[in-house]
């Protein structure tokens, strides 16, 4: 993976000669002319000799008055020396970098990949392109050995306009590379995924107790922000409405006894979140952008302070998608309205087979079609089909998944 000395064209050219062996290369590896502009604007940013060369910020056609031009480190570890295993970690870290730091991929101006000498399968900057990022300068580079280094690792350094300041910038160390950097890592992370009814709850709580770590149920969240609209009067079809009225709301979780409580404001409302209409209503409002975007915000916050398990329908992939673990659940929608009656008949409340399997369907619908975050399997996540399972059962490969995860 060690960059040709050949940069653009003949090798004693003066852009061969300037760049030494950082010559840009495409997705196959392949120097090209075309990224010669490109890879000048960006080293000239990075280096600071953007007068020297030229290319400056008012020179950068597409740079816009609103951006800064920022730096962005991260770091993660591959499966294996494979093709798939080395782009799947190179993609993961590179849409970590973006999303940390609300860069899109035309804002990108260059990224330097390294691996570690045993990855050699494929060239990382593929995932870039595969993502992509087609028009930034992209370069890949072998990195030297030293005895006791992380072994199967991927680094990058990516420069990209953003609407933040570069003491802003957020960087990404994810996988085992978390510990070469602890103090800018995320912590140890699992995200639980799966429609209303299949047991989330049920087993983040469970591990969660049996590792020591804290539990938020995100859906608890999204039934408070439901019964705050309510209580405003908003009507939560209208989403004008509902972005407008949610920007007041004041919600907060802390632990007692180490259960979870809900609050917006001082009330404590956790108790009047399993209600049928606290559902109907976290249905509704969480297929409004707004109100997505303030919980996230809230749960990625907590998700950076302290090792957690989350559940949820958008955990794996937006909220937690640094998750070392992720788990998709499901069930049958008989079983699931079976649960739910359950739930409610222990809480003294009737219920109908009928009714409860159409609501439960009603709202998997919602949840699938609605524009932002739709509930969907992520592809890294582990499927578990809990029909037929005791809760014990659906723990035990949980762990399992979780085990397997710590050993590499």
């Amino acid at each position: 993976m060690a960059f040709a000395q050949s940069a653009f064209g003949r090798a004693n050219s003066p852009a061969a000669q300037a760049l030494g062996p950082y010559a840009a290369r495409d997705a196959r590896g392949i120097a090209t002319r075309k990224e010669l502009p490109a890879f000048w604007r960006g080293l000239a940013r990075f280096s600071g000799f953007s007068a020297a060369l030229g290319c400056g910020r008012a020179n950068a056609s597409s740079a816009r008055a609103d951006l800064n031009m920022i730096t962005v480190r991260g770091a993660i570890t591959a499966r294996s020396n494979t093709r798939e295993d080395i782009l799947l970690a190179a993609r993961e870290m590179t849409e970590e970098m973006l999303r940390l730091n609300s860069v899109g991929t035309a804002d990108v101006r260059m990224i330097l990949y390294t691996a570690t000498k045993d990855l050699d399968a494929a060239y990382p900057a593929e995932a870039a392109r595969m993502m992509g990022i087609t028009e930034a300068s992209l370069m890949c580079a072998q990195e030297m050995h030293v005895a006791g280094s992380l072994q199967m690792a991927l680094r990058a350094t990516l420069l990209a306009d953003s609407p933040k300041l570069q003491s802003e910038a957020e960087h990404a160390y994810l996988g085992g590379a978390a510990k070469l950097r602890p103090d800018l890592a995320k912590r140890f992370a699992i995200a639980i995924d799966g429609p209303s009814g299949v047991g989330k709850s049920t087993l983040a709580k469970d591990l969660a107790k049996e590792l020591g770590i804290a539990y938020v149920d995100t859906g608890a969240m999204y039934r408070a922000a439901g019964i705050f609209l309510r209580r405003q009067g908003v009507d939560l079809l209208d989403k004008e409405q509902v972005s407008k009225a949610i920007q007041n709301i004041a919600i907060s979780i802390k632990r007692v006894g180490g259960d979870q409580r809900v609050l917006l404001g001082d009330e404590d409302v956790t108790d009047l979140l399993r209600s049928p209409e606290a559902a109907d209503g976290a249905s509704k409002s969480a297929a409004v952008s707004a109100v997505r975007e303030k919980l996230v915000k809230l749960q990625q916050k907590i998700g950076r302070e302290a090792d957690a398990v989350m559940d949820g329908r958008d955990i794996c992939a937006k909220v937690l998608p640094w998750a070392q673990v992720k788990i998709y659940l499901d069930a049958s929608p008989e079983a699931r309205a079976r649960r739910r009656m359950a739930e409610l008949a222990e809480k003294g409340l009737e219920s109908d087979f009928d009714s409860v399997k159409r609501d439960i369907l009603e709202r998997d619908l919602r949840d699938k079609t609605r524009e932002d975050s739709p509930l969907e399997i992520c592809p890294e996540a582990s499927y578990i089909d809990t029909s037929c399972m005791g809760r014990e059962e659906v723990k035990e490969i949980a762990l399992g998944l979780i085990r397997h995860v710590s050993q590499k």
